[in-house]
């Protein structure tokens, strides 16, 4: 596949970079200043390699006041070495820090290219509006671009923003790019006018997303009209890893069937083998039920035996206990002044009258006769 190669036109850049306290949030992956950084390093690496005359500069916003860090040139050595070197300090002046770096533009090495300045903007803008149209004017005068990344701040610098990108726009050369946090920069600029180079109507806000059409994505992110032998070469690349992962699923899932064949054909013998085993668990768990029933009754007959031998004792002693009772209360009757002392006590019987005699001589003679009886019995 031939692919034509294209090159973006002769220009000068200025890269304004926000250094501000406010870059120390970590709302961006890690910090806003690092996300800040990377970005910046995209879109160095991709002007530089665009054109080989294209030179950048580098400027910091906050701090005592804005900065030139270096001039614009085509040394990545000192673009990357003036990047690390910036501290974090201050608030951010955007109106001045535009002026200071259309002036460095002005002073380009080549006069030929175009200008074009890079904002990043992650903290509120303390300028007026009307200072901001001034600036967006005189840019737009001097025929200077206009890139506006907005990042943390959003909806607090919107409406200022979107009124400098509407004076400085002209012909379609000024865009304001939000940038959500919780997203990398340097992933939504990919596909942004500042490094793809699309057309999109001046003064537009353009909301960056990842994975939605992103630019160079068929390429793993790579710009194939700047090196088409590097993205075809990952493109390959790409399409290999995704056929092997496809091999392995396929040859992992094949794995799983026959192992899971391999344990069915090794457990079906053994049940085969012993088909009797369960009603043998069965029968030996029965038998043990079994006995602990019985066991359980021998229990209850030995404690209802014991009970009823408590019973009987207990009875015997009682009967015992009564006839001892029965014994003293017939000897009591067998004591003759006891037996005339209850006659007297007697309410209506006359001990002297001779039919008591009579009956008392009886009982008498009856128990004398029944003494005999016993000792000859003793004989």
């Amino acid at each position: 596949i031939a692919l034509k190669k294209l090159r973006m036109p002769l220009e000068s850049t200025m890269i304004c970079l926000d250094n501000s306290e406010f870059m120390r949030n970590g709302d961006y992956v890690p910090t806003r200043l690092e996300a800040q950084h990377d970005a910046a390093n995209l879109i160095c690496g991709t002007k530089t390699q665009s054109n080989p005359e294209n030179t950048v500069g580098i400027l910091t916003m906050a701090g005592s006041g804005p900065e030139l860090m270096v001039s614009p040139t085509d040394d990545m050595g000192k673009i990357l070495s003036s990047l690390h070197g910036v501290k974090i300090g201050g608030l951010t002046r955007l109106a001045a820090a535009i002026q200071i770096g259309q002036l460095a533009l002005k002073h380009r090495r080549n006069k030929h290219g175009g200008q074009r300045l890079i904002i990043f903007v992650s903290s509120p803008i303390l300028d007026e509006p009307k200072a901001l149209i001034k600036v967006g004017k005189l840019l737009k005068k001097n025929n200077v671009g206009v890139d506006i990344v907005s990042m943390g701040e959003i909806e607090e610098n919107q409406k200022k923003l979107e009124e400098l990108i509407e004076a400085a726009n002209s012909g379609d050369n000024s865009h304001l790019i939000c940038i959500q946090p919780g997203i990398l920069p340097s992933d939504v600029l990919i596909s942004s006018p500042i490094v793809a180079g699309e057309t999109m109507h001046g003064g537009d806000v353009y909301n960056g997303e990842i994975g939605n059409g992103a630019y160079g994505s068929e390429f793993g992110g790579i710009d194939a009209s700047i090196d088409p032998e590097l993205a075809m070469a990952l493109r390959v690349s790409m399409e290999e890893e995704r056929a092997r992962q496809e091999a392995a699923a396929m040859q992992s899932g094949s794995s799983e069937t026959k192992t899971q064949e391999h344990i069915d054909s090794e457990t079906t013998p053994l049940l085969q083998d012993n088909p009797n085993e369960e009603m043998d668990e069965e029968d030996e768990l029965l038998q043990q039920a079994l006995a602990m029933s019985m066991q359980d009754a021998r229990l209850i007959k030995g404690e209802a035996k014991q009970a009823n031998e408590a019973e009987g004792s207990s009875s015997i002693v009682a009967g015992s206990d009564e006839r001892k009772e029965f014994k003293i209360g017939v000897t009591q009757f067998n004591d003759q002044g006891f037996v005339n002392q209850l006659l007297e006590q007697a309410p209506g019987i006359d001990p002297n009258d001779p039919r008591v005699r009579a009956a008392m001589g009886e009982a008498e003679a009856k128990k004398e006769e029944d003494m005999d009886e016993d000792k000859e019995e003793k004989k």
